[in-house]
């Protein structure tokens, strides 16, 4: 959900830059922001994805410790 957000906050950012850069005098900073806000996007979902894997590598070590120490109670 959080993603979906910052998608359609970075949708509007870079438009409104790209838009602004039609009638602007020099348009490169526009662009800059434009190109930037996505490199920031790409760059927050890459990080938060990471961030993801680590914690289900984390929760599937610990499901697979209380498995075997379950498992070892039994006999």
């Amino acid at each position: 959900m959080k993603t979906a957000v910052y998608f359609i906050f970075s949708c509007f950012i870079s438009t409104g830059a790209l838009l602004g850069a039609l009638h602007a005098k020099n348009p490169f900073p526009a662009f800059a922001i434009a190109f930037g806000i996505w490199a920031l996007f790409v760059w927050g979902y890459n990080r938060r994805s990471k961030k993801e894997a680590e914690r289900r590598f984390r929760e599937r070590l610990f499901e697979d410790y209380m498995r075997h120490r379950i498992g070892n109670g039994r006999r």
